[in-house]
């Protein structure tokens, strides 16, 4: 096996977790974060999500034309947008955990556990390395 083969297979496998497991990602990161914080500025959502104002915009506009989520503005300070799960965003992202958990599970039935570890090794071994980070 040269090395370009398995670079071929690394970046064939994250195509498929992208495009197979990215589907709304960042409605349900939105939704996890919810859950857990039940009502957030939309400033500080912004800083946990790392990504671009207008790109949480889009998202939070769907998400409450969908009825997930309700925006309101703080009495405290008209500047600043509250973000707020809905009981429907409630029941959705428990769904989608439950959802989650099962397919995840599948994506590594090929693998028993004691190779599921070592997968895991060398992955971390490999995304330290590529950071600059020392692994022990």
């Amino acid at each position: 096996m040269e090395r370009k083969e398995l670079l071929d297979l690394i970046q064939k496998c994250g195509h498929f977790l992208h495009h197979q497991k990215g589907k709304k990602l960042g409605q349900y990161r939105i939704l996890l974060i919810l859950k857990k914080h039940s009502l957030m500025p939309q400033g500080q959502l912004l800083e946990c999500l790392h990504i671009k104002a207008g790109s949480l915009s889009e998202i939070l506009l769907k998400m409450e034309m969908n009825g997930l989520i309700v925006r309101t503005k703080d009495d405290k300070d008209k500047r600043r947008i509250l973000v707020e799960l809905t009981e429907k965003g409630l029941f959705k992202v428990n769904s989608l955990i439950e959802e989650y958990e099962v397919e995840n599970e599948k994506l590594f039935l090929a693998l028993n556990d004691v190779e599921c570890n070592q997968l895991f090794d060398i992955l971390t071994r490999l995304y330290k390395d590529w950071r600059g980070e020392e692994y022990v």
